[in-house]
């Protein structure tokens, strides 16, 4: 198993047993107890658990800025099967916006130059990516915000309104049962936004750990866009949150 697929099982392991020990985890993932630890240091380093005596626990991590290495890790099959049903919308020729979250991230992976695409993204990784497979490529510059690689304030906030995009994908931290996409970030909430201003068709990108968590920034509600891109049926799950929340 990879580096990155061992860390995703670990945080899976996490969320359902809240603490697990060294055995336990080494078991499940299928690697030595001496390479857990290893991984359990980087992920303690990185504020995501916290270690003791022969186990781990795993911290409330939904309002925090977990850094952009350790978020392309996660779920990371599941990103990647939601980034393929996206890149499958973009038309030869097409503008397109992509924020700066892990998820929209992989739609890089599925462009090619000869499609002919312009992106305007205001992720320092994505444009990196983007360029080293000659993609014409705007990045939005403005102040880089170091966790996630993205660039937001006034620069960044200027070239975005001055621009318009055939398409746009996001992503947040949460969608609550009453419809919201929201997001613990203020400054990357404000952002999206404004793609979202000028942007002709729009997509949110998100994985099912998501649903039902709410947040203080509203960046839209699902009514506003054109699609949600999810690995279970978002439209079900929304109407079914509805009837219970009807429900005495």
């Amino acid at each position: 198993m990879f580096k990155s697929e061992r860390i995703d099982s670990i945080l899976e392991i996490l969320r359902e047993r809240k603490h697990a020990t060294v055995d336990y985890l080494a078991e499940h993932v299928y690697a030595s107890n001496v390479t857990i630890r290893r991984d359990l240091k980087k992920m303690e380093d990185l504020g995501l658990v916290v270690r003791s005596y022969g186990g781990v626990t795993l911290l409330d991590i939904d309002n925090k800025s977990v850094p952009l290495v350790i978020r392309e890790q996660d779920r990371s099959s599941v990103k990647d099967k939601i980034a393929r049903q996206a890149a499958a919308l973009i038309p030869e020729g097409s503008t397109v916006f992509l924020d700066g979250s892990s998820t929209v991230l992989r739609i890089v992976n599925y462009l090619r130059e000869e499609q002919n695409v312009t992106v305007i993204t205001n992720s320092l990784r994505a444009a990196t990516l983007l360029c080293e497979k000659r993609i014409k490529t705007y990045c939005t510059g403005g102040l880089l915000v170091p966790e996630a690689l993205v660039c937001v304030g006034n620069y960044s906030k200027n070239m975005l309104e001055s621009m318009t995009a055939d398409l746009m994908f996001f992503s947040s931290q949460g969608l609550s049962a009453d419809g919201r996409i929201c997001d613990f970030s203020e400054n990357e909430t404000h952002q999206r936004r404004l793609m979202l201003n000028h942007a002709r068709k729009r997509y949110f990108l998100c994985d099912s750990s998501k649903l039902g968590k709410s947040f203080l920034f509203t960046v839209c509600h699902v009514s506003e866009l054109d699609g949600v891109l999810c690995d279970v049926d978002a439209a079900e799950w929304l109407q079914n949150a509805a009837q219970q929340k009807e429900t005495p």
